[in-house]
């Protein structure tokens, strides 16, 4: 299964797609303050998600049919899934909670099949502990440690990875996701809990991830500045504004943050 197909499995009850803005052809430039916090979204930004979410999701089947049979006699894995988006759609406030989305769909599923409601929690932690198995692109471990160096760093993701299972929390100050704040990428309040918590300015932040909309034009709504991971060679949707730079691996990614902290400085020199 393609790797988009599979993120929009796992995501699209919370990704209601937001009226596009009108495209801009300017380079976006950044604000006068000085670069102090970089956020970071997960999936396929320091990991390839695909193939996690995938056999996440086959583990939890597996686990479902030796446990609840009667459903997956019923239910294949893309039904699941299917009646999983119908939830949310009925009860919008599970919508950008993954987890607590699943756990209910999976309650539901006990009381349909006659099956007691204390397995649904298991079942979760099945799927949770899978997706939580990652593993980082090369370049990630030596990049994320230099930047701490110099930069506070944040996770910000639309995920429900468990990032001490994953092996990733310590490279973090502190990790939001939509069970924290009620909402997700690319709603501005998303971005606006990181600098909020961080005690910082919108200006001073720079947030890095791979989606165009939920992460790069999410971005923009909320006045920060943004790097784009392009691992894929994919072309910038014209709908959106692009980001601030663009780079192919996080290799490069200090060199792109200190081109913003330059213009910053210089934009700071220029207007004082």
């Amino acid at each position: 299964m393609a790797l988009q197909q599979l993120k929009a499995l796992e995501f699209s009850a919370s990704r209601l797609h937001p009226t596009a803005l009108k495209a801009s052809t300017s380079i976006p430039t950044i604000e006068k303050t000085v670069l102090a916090l970089i956020s970071f979204d997960l999936d396929d930004t320091l990991w390839d998600a695909g193939p996690v979410l995938w056999r996440a999701e086959e583990l939890q089947y597996a686990w479902l049919q030796a446990h609840l049979p009667r459903v997956t006699a019923a239910l294949g894995i893309s039904e699941l899934q299917a009646r999983r988006r119908e939830l949310a759609r009925e009860q919008p406030a599970l919508a950008h909670d993954f987890t607590q989305l699943r756990l209910s769909a999976l309650r539901e599923l006990c009381r349909q099949f006659d099956y007691p409601e204390d397995l649904a929690p298991l079942g979760i932690a099945v799927f949770v502990a899978a997706r939580s198995q990652v593993v980082l692109y090369p370049e990630v471990d030596a990049v994320l440690r230099a930047l701490a160096l110099r930069y506070r760093l944040v996770a910000l993701t639309n995920g429900n990875t468990d990032l001490v299972r994953a092996g990733v929390a310590d490279y973090f100050e502190f990790a939001l996701s939509p069970a924290d704040t009620g909402t997700s990428k690319p709603d501005p309040r998303m971005f606006e809990a990181v600098w909020r918590r961080a005690g910082v300015a919108a200006e001073s932040v720079v947030h890095v991830g791979d989606e165009p909309l939920y992460d790069i034009e999410g971005a923009h709504r909320a006045r920060l500045a943004s790097v784009w991971v392009n691992r894929r060679a994919r072309v910038w949707p014209t709908e959106y504004r692009p980001a601030h730079a663009e780079i192919t691996t996080l290799t490069d990614l200090p060199a792109a943050i200190d081109r913003l902290a330059a213009e910053s400085a210089l934009k700071r020199t220029v207007e004082t």
